[in-house]
């Protein structure tokens, strides 16, 4: 091999080797890639800190909506409600603190009996027996809103069983 065919083949090399880093410097097969990272809760916090670059994609509202529906079918379990405490089920760096999402009911003088009833799409449905109300709970953004009882469910038939569901754009 001459020397010109030696020096042509190590700018081939070196071209090549430039062009393999080139799909990392398009911001929408980045993102692409980042879409499809696992869906535990440290994930994405932890790509966003390699680069301001990489922060910017993941930080886009509209990168959060299409990595909430490429994992829709398979989101983690983060824990459980035990009846009101929350009980986490993964390990560090996912695991959610105990007690972060539990939610204190105190009731004075008697109206501190609660059922919990289910949940479902991430809200629990408690029963309040005293006052005769259902408590819609959201953990995650702490909303408690509290609905009567329809006036079909006869105080005595308790515990009746019951499910809350929200609308599909609101998941």
């Amino acid at each position: 091999m001459s020397c010109d065919e030696g020096e042509r083949s190590s700018r081939h090399r070196r071209r090549s080797r430039s062009s393999a880093a080139r799909p990392l410097e398009d911001d929408n097969l980045l993102s692409e890639i980042l879409l499809r990272l696992s869906p535990d809760p440290s994930s994405l916090p932890r790509a966003s800190l390699v680069s301001k670059r990489w922060l910017g994609l993941i930080s886009d509202p509209g990168f959060s909506r299409r990595f909430l529906l490429h994992h829709r079918r398979d989101p983690p379990l983060l824990g459980f409600f035990d009846p009101f405490n929350f009980k986490p089920a993964m390990d560090p760096p996912n695991r959610v603190p105990d007690g972060r999402f539990s939610l204190c009911l105190h009731g004075k003088n008697g109206d501190g009996i609660f059922m919990p009833l289910g949940s479902r799409h991430g809200l629990l449905l408690i029963y309040q027996l005293a006052r005769y109300q259902l408590l819609v709970w959201d953990p995650f953004n702490v909303d408690l809103h509290r609905l009567a009882v329809p006036p079909e469910f006869d105080r005595l038939e308790a515990p009746f069983k019951g499910a809350v569901f929200r609308a599909a754009g609101e998941i």
